[in-house]
């Protein structure tokens, strides 16, 4: 039987408590918080640190399903109530998280241009050149933080490559980056402002001064077959690629490396099969998939999940961790298994928002990886593993930090 919403918009009972899971214990331990929402029900009416009622989505079934839901949308038109407001610049918003078809449709097509195969591929020498780099740069013993030493200078330096942006600005871009996944209101203000103004300056240089790379795709690359994109266009774009090409796959990488550090069976198979690697790496983004909750969506009808109705209007947030873990769909969901098949995880999204990136995420990680298990074999944590801590946030958690001694 479906539940229906009252006036205030909450489904009647069992679902008319709203919950606030992301709380101290959930930025402590997420996953504990998965395995308590898969047993309370399919859909959770909650309310976000910043303030907002919601609702979540955390079994896989459903995840999968409305990752692809045209009912579904991004466009902050259909809200209902402080969800109109935007704490970026507004020449962000013209985005692909913030955008439906046709404009999405768009504004994709560009995005694919810039990560097609033939663009990203020839990347992989370069990507191997700089992890090469970056672990000789570490000397042959001491201690460092991996985080800063390789898990976030690695996708860094490439994004940046790709988008032209200076050496002397990439120590900015990850600060102002981290605050733009936090919390901190006020620090994601200032961090939007001042990656706008970097990319700003970008696209008139770009404009100006055309290179190989991907500006020039975007500018000039589909003139011709309809019209350039604007301005605010490109900004959004350089956004989502600075922003997504980093962070997520820098968490990954992280939390990769330390669940080497704590199963070193699992190192030392993987030294001894490296055939396992592409299968291994896509159970690392199922267990360890920095994206913990895909961008917010908004209800532009009523839309049913398991049994109960959530009201037009609702935001709604997929939980993409939290179906990556449904024991309903993975056996042993908490093991890892390299060899894992099928392994069909919601980690790079699903349908229309799936990770444009996906192939060059895979190849830092891999690299990245190897470089561990191969070059730094006598990698150990510096301090207790219940020491290490997640940055906070909801969406995209990585470890603050991850000292290790080799």
């Amino acid at each position: 039987m479906t539940t229906t919403p009252d006036a205030l918009g909450a489904a009647r009972c069992p679902f008319s408590t709203v919950k606030t899971p992301f709380d101290a214990s959930y930025f402590a331990d997420p996953y504990a918080t998965y395995r308590r929402l898969h047993t309370e029900g399919p859909v959770h009416r909650i309310k976000t640190p910043e303030g907002y009622d919601a609702w979540l989505v955390t079994r896989y079934t459903d995840v999968h399903q409305l990752l692809g839901d045209h009912r579904l949308v991004r466009h902050v038109r259909h809200a209902k109530g402080d969800y109109y407001r935007f704490p970026l610049p507004v020449e962000f918003s013209r985005s692909l998280v913030r955008e439906d078809p046709p404009v999405h449709t768009r504004l994709r097509r560009y995005m694919n241009l810039a990560f097609a195969p033939k663009r990203v591929r020839p990347l992989k020498p370069r990507i191997e050149a700089v992890t090469d780099e970056l672990v000789t740069a570490l000397g042959d013993s001491g201690e460092t933080d991996l985080m800063a030493s390789l898990a976030m200078p690695l996708p860094i330096t490439i994004i940046a490559e790709m988008l032209d942006v200076s050496a002397e600005e990439r120590a900015d871009f990850r600060r102002w980056a981290d605050a733009l996944v936090g919390l901190d209101q006020e620090e994601l203000r200032k961090g939007g402002i001042s990656m706008l103004h970097c990319l700003s300056r970008l696209v008139e240089l770009k404009r100006k001064e055309p290179g190989d790379d991907i500006w020039n795709d975007w500018i000039r690359g589909l003139q011709g077959q309809e019209e350039p994109l604007e301005t605010d266009e490109l900004l959004g774009l350089g956004f989502m690629v600075l922003l997504g090409g980093y962070d997520p796959t820098a968490g990954v990488i992280g939390s990769a490396v330390l669940r080497l550090l704590q199963e070193p069976e699992l190192a030392q198979r993987l030294r001894e099969q490296p055939e396992l690697m592409p299968s291994a790496v896509e159970e690392f983004l199922r267990l360890h998939g920095a994206s913990h909750t895909a961008a917010r969506r908004f209800a532009a009808e009523d839309v049913e999940v398991g049994g109960v109705t959530i009201p037009a209007g609702s935001a709604v947030f997929l939980s993409l961790s939290a179906a990556n873990r449904d024991p309903e769909k993975f056996e042993d969901p908490e093991v890892f298994r390299p060899d894992r098949a099928p392994n069909r995880h919601v980690a790079l999204g699903q349908g229309p928002h799936f990770c444009s990136g996906a192939e060059l995420a895979r190849m830092e990680i891999t690299a990245a990886l190897e470089a561990v298990l191969h070059r730094l074999p006598n990698l150990r944590l510096a301090v207790p593993a219940e020491e290490l801590r997640l940055r906070p946030g909801y969406s995209i958690r990585s470890l603050e930090k991850l000292p290790v001694t080799y």
